[in-house]
Order: C-alpha cells, then sequence, then structure tokens
C-alpha cells in the first residue's frame, strides 16, 4: 500500500494523498468501472470530493477492501449432487391401441 500511495503522491498534488480517480482504482482493483459502482453503492467503498469533473474515491476505503481482499482466503464451493430425476417405466405399447382403432375407422371409409 504505501508503494501505491507514494506512486499517487508523486503522481498528482494533495488530493491524490486522500483520494484516486475511478480509473486509478480499477487499475489497482482490477475490475470495471461498473463493478467500481457497484462497490460504492454497497457502501464497502467511499466517495470523496470531485477534483474538477473527476469523480474519486476515498483512498483508505479502497486499501482497506484491497487488505481485506489479501487476507481472505478464497471460499471453497461445495458441489452437490445433481439431483435424480424420477423417470417413468418406458411403456412399449403406450397409445398403440388408439392408433389401431384410428386405422381401422380410416379402412372403413
Amino acid at each position: 500500500m504505501r508503494e501505491i500511495t507514494n506512486r499517487l503522491s508523486n503522481a498528482a498534488p494533495a488530493q491524490a494523498v486522500r483520494a484516486v480517480s475511478i480509473e486509478a482504482a480499477q487499475a489497482l482493483l482490477g475490475c470495471g468501472r461498473s463493478r467500481i459502482f457497484e462497490l460504492l453503492k454497497s457502501g464497502v467503498l467511499r466517495r470523496a470530493p470531485k477534483l474538477g469533473k473527476v469523480a474519486m474515491i476515498d483512498l483508505p476505503s479502497l486499501e482497506a477492501l484491497i487488505d481485506g481482499i489479501d487476507r481472505e482466503p478464497a471460499p471453497k464451493l461445495k458441489r452437490e449432487p445433481a439431483p435424480m430425476l424420477k423417470r417413468r417405466p418406458a411403456q412399449s405399447n403406450a397409445g398403440r391401441g388408439e392408433r389401431d382403432e384410428i386405422l381401422k375407422l380410416i379402412r372403413r371409409a
């Protein structure tokens, strides 16, 4: 995190120490804009005051998210077996009687 803070503080003046742009957050997290906005909406990330027209993200909230990702082990997924389908036994003569009756009617006509 110190390396990130050092790079950002060298890149821009005072605001960079407290906040990063959405594009910088995308690069740090390796995700897209829509995911950044989802994190902002859920409250995981906090918005910082805009710098001109550029929307900014609070750096401490971004660092907390990155630290949480690094510390948290990936959850193990338990796969449940697929449910068994109940099948009816095959009927070899299913519908044959009706078919024979129809054919008899047709032949009589």
